[in-house]
């Protein structure tokens, strides 16, 4: 959350000329209703088995050449786990939690998981980001611009060359 996986990831695959496909979008899509109403509803639990689900039928039918974010607990799920590779290089997104949280301002009101102990959320997620990461850009204290061009260098050593 915060990290800049929307906003990096469409301005990269807009630079690219590729599509841009949101997992909580989807998620929200299938479901008929936000995120935090699915938490509501169901918890977290119900939700990570509707992101499970999402993310295998993504895998399915995802373009071959696209760029994906995924919410920030789908590393929470270790069948998640497997799955993403299947989606191409994955790279984590790397920012301060502290730094995060200021970035979502008003929107943190809709991200069901700032309600509790979000530093103890980030410290347990961080060690399963890395796992699955085959790249890591910092996106804090960088700049937009600074963090593109390090997902363009990660794109074009991710065999996308010339891209």
């Amino acid at each position: 959350m915060g990290s800049g996986k929307t906003t990096l990831g469409s301005r990269l695959a807009a630079e690219l000329r590729i599509p841009f496909l949101d997992l909580d979008a989807r998620i929200e899509a299938v479901a008929a209703r936000a995120v935090r109403a699915i938490f509501a509803s169901e918890g977290e639990v119900g939700f990570r088995r509707r992101e499970h689900a999402a993310l295998a039928a993504l895998v399915a039918e995802a373009p071959a050449r696209c760029i994906v974010a995924t919410g920030g607990g789908v590393v929470e799920l270790a069948a998640a786990n497997s799955l993403l590779p299947a989606l191409g290089h994955v790279v984590w997104l790397r920012a301060d939690p502290d730094v995060c949280v200021a970035r979502l301002g008003a929107a943190s009101q809709t991200r069901p998981l700032l309600d509790g102990d979000w530093r103890a959320l980030w410290k347990r997620r961080e060690p399963l980001y890395a796992a699955v990461a085959a790249a890591v850009v910092d996106t804090h204290p960088a700049s937009i611009e600074t963090s593109l061009a390090a997902l363009h260098a990660v794109w074009n050593a991710g065999n996308h060359a010339g891209d």
